[in-house]
């Protein structure tokens, strides 16, 4: 098997090259349907953080602090 090194700025370069693909087609989006950019980026965020799946956050305290009062 190959030994494959990651370099901390190969690493970093790649996520500045998704970030600027990610901010070039934001922009784009935001000129053809002639809107703000803050507002299509706005939206782009809500749509995404929509589509996760997260579960409940506060569960697993909520957990600890019933079994903390029933002992």
């Amino acid at each position: 098997m190959k030994k494959v090194t990651v370099d901390k700025d190969d690493a970093r370069d790649a996520s500045l090259r998704v970030s600027k693909q990610v901010r070039d087609s934001l922009k784009a989006a935001a000129a053809v349907m002639g809107r703000p950019l803050y507002d299509v980026t706005n939206q782009a965020i809500s749509d995404y953080l929509s589509g996760l799946k997260l579960g409940d956050p506060l569960a697993a305290i909520r957990r600890n602090a019933r079994a903390r009062r029933s002992n």
